[in-house]
């Protein structure tokens, strides 16, 4: 076990050297696509998102697939994100395992962002200096496909692919015969991106790690220049304090879980998010990260009611604090058979 555990984490570090270059190389908030970079699930942003090594069920799509391997039975799951600036997020998303696992567990997921509408204005030379030509809506979406395989009882693996399509404006780059007619181009463009996660059960009581690779893909081609997807490279670690004690994780479960993450076009960051479980029926979160420009704690809480011995259903909820653009609410509803 120490000789696995060795082997992974020195697979880690060099991953995490390898994932984005030095500071004096990488460009500052020059990606794109960047809606992919969003938590949209709520247990998880209830931690502050520091979910990479803890088994999430049906919400480990969105975060490391890899966790998504241990699941026994089929959820499907159900979300909303009242994001900043009145954008808002939908996401569902369901795994499968045939056979209990046998063959892996299967997953799908769609995300949708609206960013409601937006005025759209051309230069004149009147008072005013533009005319208002009238309004356009921005929209992206991702259709996602899924796979999580657990080699051993301690190790597993698993990828996640989606189709992603973004359709910013169809902007003027022209006049055309008529003062009332131009030319546009189209901003709409579409990618393929891959997610990989590796989930490690160590054996020390429920020490857990957990490595994820997100939003790898092609550069975008815009009209003078390209850009890169928001390639984001995670390792953590996660466990339930209460181990150390003769408490039950039936009656109460403390999990804290630290995450390190390291974005391509943003400064390093630290992640710490905990849960506290009462009797499998209700869960408290607060997470913490740090540094950040805006966004720094986080609370949720979730609901968990069982339905007979094969079925259930949870609730969840978080907020985050955005500093100056308020606050940020997930709501999500998770089905378990």
């Amino acid at each position: 076990m120490k000789s696995t555990t060795f082997r992974l984490l020195a697979l880690g570090i060099l991953l995490f050297g390898l994932a984005a270059p030095g500071h004096a190389q990488r460009k500052r908030a020059q990606t794109v696509m960047k809606f992919l970079s969003i938590p949209v699930t709520a247990r998880p942003t209830g931690m502050s998102d520091a979910v990479t090594s803890l088994e999430n069920g049906v919400d480990g799509i969105f975060s490391n697939p890899a966790t998504i391997a241990f699941t026994r039975g089929n959820e499907v799951s159900f979300g909303n994100v009242q994001w900043i600036a009145d954008i808002n997020y939908q996401q569902a998303s369901a795994v499968f395992a045939p056979a209990n696992g046998l063959y892996g567990v299967f997953g799908v997921s769609f995300m949708s962002v609206d960013y409601g509408s937006l005025t759209e204005t051309i230069r004149r030379d009147n008072d005013a200096g533009y005319d208002v030509l009238g309004t356009f809506s921005p929209r992206a979406m991702a259709y996602g496909v899924t796979y999580a395989r657990a080699i051993t009882q301690q190790f597993a693996v698993g990828a996640n692919m989606r189709y992603v399509d973004q359709m910013l404006a169809d902007p003027i780059v022209a006049a055309g015969a008529t003062p009332t007619e131009y030319e546009r181009v189209s901003l709409d463009r579409q990618n393929i991106s891959v997610d990989f996660g590796v989930l490690y059960k160590t054996g020390f009581e429920s020490l857990n790690l957990g490595m994820s690779i997100r939003n790898y893909g092609q550069e975008i081609d815009y009209a003078l220049d390209s850009q890169e997807m928001p390639l984001t490279f995670r390792m953590g670690l996660s466990m339930n304090v209460f181990d150390f004690t003769e408490i039950s994780p039936d009656q109460h479960r403390l999990l804290v879980s630290v995450d390190a993450n390291r974005p391509r076009d943003f400064r390093e960051q630290l992640l710490i998010g905990t849960e506290y479980l009462f009797m499998n029926r209700l869960a408290l979160r607060a997470g913490y990260v740090m540094p950040a420009e805006e966004q720094s704690f986080s609370a949720g809480i979730g609901v968990i009611q069982p339905i007979g011995r094969r079925y259930g259903i949870r609730a969840d909820y978080s907020y985050t604090n955005f500093g100056v653009f308020e606050g940020v609410n997930r709501l999500g509803i998770q089905l378990m058979f």
